[in-house]
């Protein structure tokens, strides 16, 4: 039998009004997305930055000296043993005379927050960190400590000294030491924190004023210590994570550094030497980077 009446309209599946203010605000969450993941996946993409030094005053037995440097490596919930591993493994192919971390090593009391949202993340990722670091071979090994290392109080700090140095890190804290190549020798000096037990004055006090000098500090801030008649010819730090999320023009001045547009990342020509600032392994409280990837440093110094 056939109807003759017109047919029923069938109804749209979704009744929306896909006006210009709606497109918009419907892109802008899909862009929100999209930079989300796109950080996250970024977090993990290692890069290896390859930079040679010439020193007129360093010992002719040192010609060709190579360091490693990693750190902030923030080890927690976000930053595991899987992705430390590799960071290891890495470190671990290049040839290399003496390899340090300059501070970072956990992210102490940050975890808490974790902690309190996720029962999964209560580890405890210092043994799991010296677990991981116990891996690497064939070098030195020298460490200093960071704000994360020591926020946490002494404890955990002597903790984490003592267990660096049982896996054979020489651990600075406002100290320094020589190495030695027949009668010719550098010297290495290291800091605490600038935020906590910081002194720099009595990390320098045992080094000869016409030496060779290497000095590690986490926090760039070391910098406005340092005189030219000091002539410290190659400081380390870290820190900064290069921003992490480095939007130009913008991020720096979130960086908790005395002066962030100078001492964001990278390599920076002092009038006594050289700075290296650098961005990091791991991540501080949400697992993103952007324009700031994590970092192994590899240094020659001629």
């Amino acid at each position: 039998m056939i109807d003759g009446s017109e047919p029923k309209k069938r109804k749209a599946v979704f009744q929306h009004n896909f006006n210009r203010r709606s497109f918009i605000k419907h892109s802008f969450r899909l862009s929100i997305l999209a930079f989300l993941g796109f950080t996250f996946e970024r977090r993990n993409n290692i890069k290896t930055e390859f930079i040679r030094l010439n020193f007129s005053n360093l010992p002719p037995s040192f010609n060709g000296f190579r360091i490693v440097q990693i750190s902030d490596l923030h080890t927690s919930f976000w930053v595991g043993k899987r992705y430390l591993m590799r960071i290891v493994e890495e470190v671990n192919k290049v040839k290399k005379d003496l390899l340090v971390i300059t501070g970072d090593i956990i992210t102490g009391a940050v975890n808490d927050f974790w902690k309190h949202w996720m029962p999964i993340a209560k580890r405890d990722y210092l043994a799991m960190v010296i677990d991981v670091l116990s891996n690497l071979k064939d070098s030195d090994k020298m460490a200093v400590l960071g704000n994360h290392d020591q926020c946490d109080g002494v404890e955990t700090e002597l903790r984490l000294a003592n267990e660096l140095k049982k896996i054979g890190f020489f651990v600075l804290r406002n100290n320094s030491m020589s190495i030695s190549r027949g009668k010719e020798s550098i010297y290495i000096a290291g800091t605490d924190d600038i935020w906590f037990s910081y002194d720099f004055t009595k990390a320098m006090q045992d080094v000869p004023n016409n030496a060779f000098k290497i000095l590690l500090s986490h926090n760039p801030d070391v910098t406005t210590d340092i005189n030219n008649d000091m002539q410290i010819d190659l400081t380390l730090c870290g820190h900064t994570h290069g921003g992490q999320i480095n939007i130009p023009y913008l991020s720096h001045h979130f960086i908790p550094i005395n002066n962030p547009s100078k001492y964001l990342a990278g390599l920076i020509k002092e009038p006594y030497g050289y700075t290296y600032v650098n961005r990091g392994i791991g991540t501080l409280l949400f697992p993103f980077r952007f324009c700031a990837p994590p970092e192994i440093t590899y240094f020659m110094l001629n």
